[in-house]
């Protein structure tokens, strides 16, 4: 787990360093924070296991809607938790396919109800390797809905 949360923290750090250093080819970067709930699928329990998250991360979209988003953070039971995915915006929502080193998922996510402040999400993950790998936890998919605060505006 030291090794998986070491090649997080220095992944997240690559990220947020290189796109500092090159000229932005981006027509939107948005900051947020997000807060997400939502129960795991536990091959042990029997039953949804419930979960929790606090993140930081960002959204770059260029001129043609084309989404890049990475995010990482604190979670509840797996201690840390990050995202980095691929995406396109559709008028008002924002459509996200991408990888979560850990617990290791696959996801797509889907904005919705845009606000002032920020805008709910939800998404849905599954583990394609099986509950067997330590980088997953345990869970075979999970699903969550939270709410992103604009750090920008």
């Amino acid at each position: 787990m030291k090794k998986i949360l070491l090649i997080t923290v220095l992944f997240f750090f690559f990220i947020n360093a290189s796109s500092a250093q090159e000229t932005s080819k981006w027509s939107s970067e948005n900051s947020f924070i997000e807060w997400n709930f939502g129960v795991a699928f536990i091959d042990e329990e029997g039953f949804p296991f419930p979960g929790t998250s606090v993140l930081w991360g960002k959204t770059l979209i260029n001129e043609n809607n084309f989404i890049l988003e990475y995010e990482g953070g604190f979670a509840f039971p797996t201690l840390v938790t990050g995202k980095i995915g691929i995406g396109k915006r559709i008028n008002n929502t924002n459509l996200t396919f991408g990888i979560r080193p850990f617990p290791f998922h696959l996801y797509t996510q889907a904005t919705f109800a845009p606000q002032k402040n920020g805008y709910w999400i939800t998404s849905l993950e599954v583990n394609p390797f099986g509950t067997d790998s330590g980088i997953s936890f345990g869970s075979r998919g999970m699903l969550t809905f939270g709410y992103r605060w604009n750090l920008d505006k």
